[in-house]
């Protein structure tokens, strides 16, 4: 046991917070895309368009969070990073294929002035959008419950285990979490004719969350108890899951009463950050269970690098990470401004 494998378990759940933080309203918005029109509608409202402007200077610099968080689990935790990434090749496959039409959508939607087109590029940025946060959850319900590794720290199973009723019910969860995430966004970064129903989608979203959030967490219980064990050991540990509940509580207060679009934003970035570090603090020291035997379940310890390979990463990270975040932070206050309705140019 060495504190550089805890270190890194805490880094590794730190950029998943910041990369759900981030990406996730921009995945999210993706969801809303279905119910806003553009001009080639019965309406003189161009709502995509001004959805695709109001994230199109970060969403890119938004996946490099899930490019780093793969590199620590390729560096860091190396053998979680085989088993995971051979278990689920084809839904990580898919995730990456959805990325990349998406991307190819934001990019190249106005470059032909066409109906069709536009059509074509519509379904690419949805499909986009909604099938890595649903396969993401799926992925976090399979690791949650257990899949089949054995002592040779091998996946066993076969690809039509991983869509189970929970893991498809964590899939929903993740995907409500975001599109509220994405909504709550819109009413920061959106003009304010968009912004009137941005808030309507915002109360959707946050009456699904908090629908399936309760539901998932009852069915957690009673069917994985192992989940609450470090909290039962620990009970100082639970603050973690209470202060998300406080968040939770507070951007649903802000949603529904229509105030402080920035503060609702930060509260809704706050609740996720907490349920990630709970969820976190919910499996340690373990990374992946093992359906199979427990003995046989990837851990912080048995799963990662040399403590001198974590050691120089350590130094390398520590020297990169401060400058991205400087980064980040500089290009969301110099283009995270509100739109205007002359920002939004036709075609």
């Amino acid at each position: 046991m060495s504190a550089l494998q805890e270190i890194w378990f805490l880094l590794l759940v730190v950029i998943v917070i910041i990369y759900v933080i981030l990406d996730g309203f921009d995945l999210g918005v993706g969801f809303w895309f279905i119910f806003a029109k553009d001009k080639h509608q019965e309406t003189t409202l161009n709502e995509r368009k001004e959805i695709i402007q109001s994230i199109a200077p970060f969403w890119d610099g938004n996946e490099v969070w899930l490019l780093a968080a793969g590199g620590i689990l390729f560096a860091a935790f190396s053998d979680v990073y085989a088993t995971v990434f051979s278990a689920f090749y084809v839904p990580l496959l898919l995730v990456a294929f959805c990325l990349i039409i998406r991307a190819v959508s934001i990019e190249f939607r106005e470059e032909f002035p066409n109906p069709i087109w536009h059509k074509i590029s519509d379904i690419a940025f949805i499909f986009g959008s909604l099938g890595p946060a649903i396969a993401f959850g799926v992925l976090i319900g399979n690791l949650v419950q257990g899949i089949a590794i054995n002592a040779d720290k091998r996946f066993t199973g076969s690809f039509i285990e991983f869509f189970n009723p929970y893991a498809i019910l964590i899939g929903l969860l993740a995907l409500s979490m975001i599109i509220t995430h994405g909504a709550v966004y819109l009413r920061v970064r959106a003009t304010d004719k968009l912004t009137v129903k941005a808030t309507q989608w915002a109360k959707m979203g946050i009456v699904s969350f908090l629908a399936i959030s309760s539901s998932s967490l009852f069915i957690s219980l009673i069917f994985h108890p192992h989940i609450i064990d470090n909290f039962l050991n620990l009970p100082i540990l639970l603050i973690i899951p209470l202060i998300g509940f406080v968040c939770i509580l507070f951007t649903s207060y802000y949603i529904w009463n229509e105030k402080n679009a920035k503060l609702t934003f930060i509260l809704s970035s706050l609740s996720i950050a907490f349920s990630i570090l709970g969820a976190g603090a919910a499996i340690y020291p373990n990374l992946v269970f093992s359906s199979l035997d427990e003995a046989y379940s990837l851990t912080v310890h048995n799963a990662s690098a040399t403590d001198t390979g974590l050691l120089v990463m350590l130094i390398i990270a520590l020297i990169a990470l401060p400058l991205i975040l400087v980064y980040t932070a500089w290009v969301y206050k110099m283009m995270g401004t509100k739109l205007k309705d002359e920002d939004i140019t036709g075609y």
